[in-house]
């Protein structure tokens, strides 16, 4: 379960302005919940912007800005969806910075609605067709994919059974 399994662990969500406030929210319950910590890293220092229906949403404290976040500090990574922030983080060399080397040293990744497309900018071996399923929520090596339809309970449920998959195979 998500409620033990993300417990203690501190994972990164990539944000930029015009990510999807509500996966956003949900993400955070769910960490929360689970006594796991999410820590905010944005391409700007400050406050960072959601969107709720097409609107601008509330401003949430960013914890750290890219130019000085390592994938060495986190335990996994989440993206949440949002087209407006997608582009923007695709045009940010440290987000793809970052990104890379969640994916070259395997740590979880966690995928939302079209936070996927990042992928094609890295040159990892997966790709986002290893993600496609008829379900709301799939996973493939070290990466797991939501849907925007998925809960965000059964996205982090995906995230921590990859976490728990590396974690096991680490210690064997």
């Amino acid at each position: 379960m998500a409620q033990q399994s993300l417990s203690a662990k501190k994972m990164a969500i990539m944000v930029s302005a015009g990510f999807d406030e509500d996966q956003f929210i949900n993400i955070q319950k769910s960490m929360m919940s689970s006594n796991g910590w999410l820590k905010v890293i944005s391409n700007k220092p400050g406050l960072v912007n959601g969107t709720n229906n097409g609107m601008l949403g509330m401003a949430y404290p960013v914890d750290a800005v890219l130019s000085e976040t390592l994938a060495i500090d986190y335990d996994g990574l989440i993206i949440p969806g949002g087209a407006a922030h997608i582009e923007k983080l695709k045009a940010e060399p440290h987000a793809i910075r970052i990104l890379k080397a969640f994916l070259r040293e395997s740590m979880p990744v966690l995928f939302i609605d079209d936070a996927v497309d990042m992928l094609s900018l890295t040159d990892s071996d997966i790709a986002a067709s290893d993600l496609s399923s008829d379900e709301a929520v799939c996973s493939f090596k070290n990466v797991a994919y939501a849907t925007k339809d998925a809960t965000m309970t059964s996205a982090l449920n995906a995230l921590a059974n990859v976490l728990n998959t590396l974690d096991e195979e680490q210690a064997a």
